[in-house]
């Protein structure tokens, strides 16, 4: 399955630290995060992997190369960084060198699952977008979420405390041909809105998963990224 890595964010929240870099190319343990991520997927035999980039872009291109160096295939597609398109406009940038199926993650977040099981769910349903969701109670974040089962019945990257008990992880598998339908929305696009029209078209399945998330979007939860990373042995 092709892997979509949206990392075209401008990283505000660590600026102060960050000496220019983009989210992705922060340095953890020693290394770029993104060096993380490309292990973790290769290690699932998941290869194919599509970056879509902003700000700070040729310096994950040139850093990256092809993949490579990771065992893994690495493709970009460059937008504006003066003129962002939004998390869903970037996906829409992005359709011509999307497949008919992809999953999709951010380039500042880590999440310690077996994609494959994801992915196995996934082709398991008759769904055409598939999101992972965390019953986080806002500890890590604020929650955003609710399922009924195995569908989301509730999006709302808004909600106010007590709207919602789990929060979307992170990791999403999507069919191409929703993306389709929005390629004539004004730009820029965020996903949330995307989400929310399949919620109420009882078209957005979930699957919960039990691993807590980590992200390095700002400086503390990097910190904590890094702290853990490092007691893995990695």
């Amino acid at each position: 399955m092709q892997i979509v890595i949206l990392a075209g964010g401008l990283g505000t929240r660590l600026k102060e630290i960050s000496e220019g870099r983009p989210k992705a190319m922060m340095i953890v343990g020693g290394r770029p995060f993104l060096e993380y991520q490309f292990e973790q997927l290769a290690s699932f035999g998941l290869t194919r992997i599509l970056m879509l980039i902003g700000y700070g872009g040729e310096m994950i291109r040139e850093y990256v190369g092809s993949g490579s160096k990771w065992g893994v295939e690495v493709d970009y597609v460059q937008e504006d960084p003066s003129s962002l398109l939004g998390t869903g406009g970037a996906l829409i940038n992005a359709l011509p060198k999307l497949e008919a199926e992809f999953m999709t993650l951010y380039g500042d977040s880590y999440l310690p699952v077996d994609f494959r099981d994801v992915v196995s769910h996934y082709q398991s349903r008759d769904v055409p977008y598939l999101m992972t969701v965390y019953k986080n109670d806002g500890l890590w974040d604020a929650s955003n979420t609710r399922i009924d089962g195995d569908w989301v019945t509730y999006y709302n990257k808004k909600a106010l405390p007590g709207d919602a008990d789990y929060i979307d992880y992170g990791m999403s598998v999507i069919r191409r041909e929703v993306m389709e339908r929005y390629a004539s929305e004004p730009l820029p696009l965020d996903m949330a809105r995307i989400q929310s029209d399949l919620v109420a078209s009882k078209e957005m399945g979930a699957l919960e998963v039990t691993e807590r998330f980590y992200e390095i979007g700002k400086p503390s939860a990097l910190l904590e990224f890094e702290e853990w990373i490092l007691k893995q042995g990695s």
